[in-house]
């Protein structure tokens, strides 16, 4: 098991000491022919072994993770002369998060110290009266911002250095389920007194959630279910305690193999994307799986996940056969070693579609990959209440055609392939409740939920790219793309939206979505200085990173035939239209 953090180790120097920092290494050989155990014994004189990854039966070089002193490891590249692949073993973070974004809100900063420090309780109630517990509590102020969890009497504490109630600028509640967020500007705030404050109860919809009716998923026949599609989750954990979860029989720890880790969610993250894509449909309201007849497969990432972590759940994805992986979380930097393990897993057929991530920055790793369709967020207006944590990400965002916005986490730049709902999307939460989830995490879920679809249905799998290759990925990746609705700037949103109807073939009315591309000129500026910024910040250890996308796709013309099915409310075929899919199925002479 990997051990704490990078951290700082004394040594002593006479009757000195000075910190030694040590940082966790992947290493590797750079070129074939060298075992795991001459590996080892390369690399024992410079640090301590944590493991050798064995790659569990996929060909590949062996990686060993080395905890050494950051002058240790430049020493060692010096001796090898480029023989090894040295590079840190990044910390990799999770991309969606249920409650708000309220750390992309900055407060102002003040110069001068106001006073002593304001402590605050906050109880959090239901409507009802009853606590409630583990609602994550923000407070903003002019100088710092805190937050806290609430216990079981749905009590926290708070104390912020400097403010007095009056420099409170804003107060976000997230409850972990059952609830609506609250956002509050300006709160009332008492300072050694317990200030309520009251949710308001999530009702789930009858029918689907907005999310669903914006990629319309709605438009296409009830049979499109992804049947014989495996689907990987690469995030920290299922709950399969879920009544809607329970079928879920396939997942492993990523890191340690034990059998039914995976199935317990302890952050509330992976949960939500396993139901977007494989919840199974309830009778009593919408929440349901877009591609539920797939077979979803769990790799449950540790709390302190790293890109060691991700290499093991990729070459369980090619032991497993899966066709599509959901990536839910990233790094800024790039690693050479998981980019190898990317490009052998797009060899073999797997479509790896990932989170952009939630900094509002640059698209993470690995999602702005070539390999990798990267996704970002948008959110519909009018799709919360005015008083939740999800109308202030509105009023801080960027507009999108048909009343859709760009939250101002989405990760942007122009690795961007696509952008699918992330803001309010009512989803499963870990045991067994329902939440209101914000996050590029849940995006990237709706758009493996399409491509299972597509690879199940689109006739092109079952013909011209049925065989598991670099080129069925990337036909995938173009029917994404191709078919989607553009909604903004493409350094925002990508090529846009995605439209299941289109996808599939379903012969149905274009939406009106489009609106002109007019990003600024300062934008751009800024997000070329933010790509800059991401070689520039990082360290040493690295001598170069993978190149960066968008996903490369087959440039070929999309099948104008639809499917043998017509969905409900789509136009009827013209005479034209289906003299030119006979044409293609050879069956007839071209219009």
């Amino acid at each position: 098991m990997a051990p704490s953090p990078d951290d700082a180790r004394p040594t002593s120097s006479g009757n000195r000491s000075k910190p030694v920092r040590s940082t966790q290494y992947m290493i590797a050989p750079a070129g074939p022919g060298v075992s795991a155990q001459a590996l080892a014994e390369q690399l024992n004189q410079f640090g301590n072994i944590l493991w050798t990854h064995d790659q569990r039966g996929v060909s590949g070089p062996p990686i060993a993770i080395v905890r050494m002193p950051d002058e240790a490891a430049a020493a060692l590249r010096r001796s090898t002369g480029g023989s090894l692949i040295i590079e840190p073993d990044s910390h990799l973070r999770a991309a969606s998060f249920a409650g708000p974004a309220s750390a992309f809100i900055p407060a102002a900063t003040a110069m001068t110290a106001l006073g002593p420090d304001l402590k605050v309780t906050i109880r959090v109630l239901g409507e009802t009266g009853a606590p409630v517990e583990q609602a994550t509590v923000r407070l903003v102020g002019e100088q710092a911002s805190v937050q806290g969890r609430t216990d079981r009497d749905g009590n926290v504490d708070l104390t912020l250095r400097d403010e007095v109630p009056e420099t409170i600028a804003a107060i976000f509640v997230s409850a972990r389920s059952g609830h609506w967020g609250l956002w509050q500007q300006q709160p009332n705030i008492e300072a050694d007194a317990v200030n309520t404050l009251t949710l308001k109860p999530l009702s789930l919809p009858g029918r689907l959630d907005w999310s669903g009716e914006a990629i319309r998923f709605d438009q296409i026949p009830d049979h499109c279910r992804g049947a014989d599609v495996k689907i990987a989750l690469i995030d920290n954990g299922v709950a399969t305690s879920h009544k809607q979860l329970a079928g879920i029989e396939h997942g492993i720890d990523a890191r340690s193999g034990e059998d039914r880790s995976w199935s317990k969610d302890v952050t509330g993250h992976g949960t939500p994307c396993a139901g977007i894509i494989n919840a199974a449909a309830q009778a009593d309201h919408g929440i349901r799986g877009y591609a539920p007849d797939s077979e979803l497969h769990v790799y449950k990432l540790p709390l302190d996940a790293r890109c060691s972590d991700l290499i093991a759940a990729l070459d369980d994805c090619l032991q497993n056969g899966i066709d599509v992986a959901c990536v839910g979380v990233g790094c800024e930097r790039g690693s050479v070693l998981v980019e190898q393990h990317i490009a052998m897993a797009k060899q073999q057929g797997v479509s790896i579609i990932a989170a952009a991530g939630n900094s509002g920055e640059g698209v993470l790793f690995p999602a702005c990959s070539p390999h990798v369709m990267a996704v970002g967020a948008v959110g519909r207006m009018g799709s919360f209440p005015e008083d939740s944590p999800q109308a202030a990400q509105a009023a801080a965002a960027t507009a999108a055609a048909g009343g859709l916005f760009v939250p101002p986490f989405s990760c942007r730049g122009p690795e961007l392939d696509l952008c699918a709902p992330g803001v309010a999307v009512i989803a499963c939460q870990s045991p067994d409740g329902y939440a209101v989830c914000d996050g590029t995490s849940l995006a990237a879920a709706h758009v493996a939920a399409l491509a299972a679809l597509i690879l199940a249905d689109h006739a092109d799998f079952k013909g011209t790219f049925i065989a598991k290759d670099a080129h069925r990925v990337e036909r995938l990746f173009q029917i994404l793309k191709d078919t989607a609705q553009p909604i903004g700037h493409p350094w925002q949103t990508g090529a846009g939206l995605p439209d299941a109807a289109r996808a599939l073939g379903v012969w149905s009315d274009q939406r009106p979505l489009a609106m002109p591309l007019n990003a600024g000129l300062r934008e751009m500026r800024s997000a070329i200085r933010q790509l800059d910024r991401i070689p520039l910040g990082a360290s040493q250890a690295m001598l170069f990173e993978p190149p960066r996308g968008p996903a490369n796709v087959t440039r070929l013309p999309l099948n104008p035939a639809p499917l043998a099915f017509q969905a409900a409310g789509g136009g009827m075929a013209t005479v034209h239209e289906l003299r030119a899919a006979m044409a293609l199925a050879g069956l007839a002479e071209g219009p």
